[in-house]
């Protein structure tokens, strides 16, 4: 793996990374379940997402997987982003605790 496919990997799990952070603050100020829809341009139209966050699910393939507030487990997934140019694309899957796991096979979720 060259040192930009390292970067990319590692500016896209950021990324994802603040958005969890962007959907935990949302989440503890609005006490909804699955708030407050449930796809990503509902998160966006809430603004439950910061601008920087907006603007990386604007220019990547990101599927919002669900959101509750609690539990808080570490087994949630709640957000998928792909990088469809690497073979095979790789999924950035963030989950409820805030952690990121980077995979070559998409979460589970509904299509």
């Amino acid at each position: 793996m060259s040192m930009q496919n390292d970067q990319q990997v590692a500016e896209i799990t950021n990324a994802v990374r603040q958005a969890l952070l962007d959907l935990h603050i949302y989440g503890t100020k609005h006490p909804v379940d699955d708030a407050p829809g449930k796809d990503v341009q509902g998160l966006i139209a809430a603004g439950a997402l910061s601008p920087s966050s907006a603007a990386f699910i604007a220019t990547h393939q990101v599927h919002f997987l669900g959101f509750k507030p609690k539990p808080i487990r570490p087994d949630i997934p709640v957000l998928d982003a792909e990088l469809a140019e690497r073979t095979p694309p790789l999924h950035f899957i963030g989950f409820r605790d805030g952690h990121v796991e980077v995979s070559g096979e998409p979460a589970a979720y509904p299509q």
